[in-house]
């Protein structure tokens, strides 16, 4: 990728300094009358550009195309998303039928579109499905080998540990979904954002989801499963999440606990 870079066309910008009171970084000031990047410490984020009304400014290095906004409005209404978080179900029934790729490739880009701290944009994707077996597997043996993860899983479940080692079998991880997303990432928050916006669009495309932290813990602190997946050292797996056509169907919503919220 060529080097990105904040360009501004002096001949359409007029001065209006919406651009300057809007950067995160204060990157830009007026000279001559026109708006001008005065050092190198942008983030890239794009705001002035969003905000500019002449449309005068571009970001060098990028191929995507920019989009105005549309005259008519597009935003989730309140109702219908606070409806939607009501009745969110986390999966653990599958149909046995892949999930296709032309919707993984619009998952991925839900993810991509999420923000990132400092925009680093610094979270990449590992789509698990011919390899879910043996990547689960391997996850499995650390259950069955490590006392400090079985005794963990023990307290988690309740259940006693001769029952838990029973259910160590492929399925209990992943619960049969035919496709597994892993957002990868130096910063766990950046990933976590991007496993959310994932899900979110995931319900939309008639999949459900399930987060298998499960999985998480034992996956970044081996080293073979680590190597199976390509993680580099300096990163981790941030989320996973299990997907695939719901086996079930949920018919209500359930009650949850009232917020605890302090106003100061």
């Amino acid at each position: 990728m060529e080097e990105m870079q904040v360009l501004i066309d002096r001949e359409r910008c007029t001065g209006c300094g919406s651009c300057l009171a809007d950067c995160p970084r204060k990157v830009l000031e007026m000279q001559d009358g026109k708006a001008a990047v005065i050092n190198s410490h942008c983030l890239m984020c794009g705001h002035c550009l969003a905000v500019c009304p002449a449309n005068a400014i571009k970001l060098d290095g990028y191929s995507e195309e920019v989009l105005d906004v549309p005259k008519t409005s597009f935003f989730l209404n309140e109702k219908d998303l606070i409806l939607h978080l009501k009745f969110r179900r986390t999966i653990r029934q599958y149909k046995d039928s892949p999930v296709e790729r032309e919707k993984l490739e619009k998952l991925i880009e839900a993810g991509r579109l999420t923000p990132t701290a400092r925009n680093a944009q610094n979270v990449r994707y590992i789509v698990l499905q011919d390899e879910l077996g043996l990547i689960e597997d391997e996850a499995l043996e650390m259950y069955k080998t490590q006392t400090d993860l079985l005794e963990s899983l023990v307290q988690y479940m309740n259940f006693p540990v001769e029952i838990i080692r029973q259910r160590l079998k492929r399925g209990f991880l992943f619960h049969k979904a035919p496709a597994v997303i892993l957002t990868v990432s130096q910063s766990e928050i950046n990933g976590c954002l991007a496993a959310r916006s994932i899900e979110l669009l995931a319900e939309a495309l008639g999949l459900g989801t399930l987060y298998v932290g499960l999985f998480t813990r034992p996956a970044n602190a081996n080293q073979k499963i680590r190597s199976l997946l390509g993680i580099a050292q300096d990163e981790n797996i941030a989320a996973c999440l299990a997907l695939g056509y719901p086996k079930v169907r949920y018919l209500r919503s359930v009650q949850r606990k009232a917020a605890t919220v302090a106003w100061r």
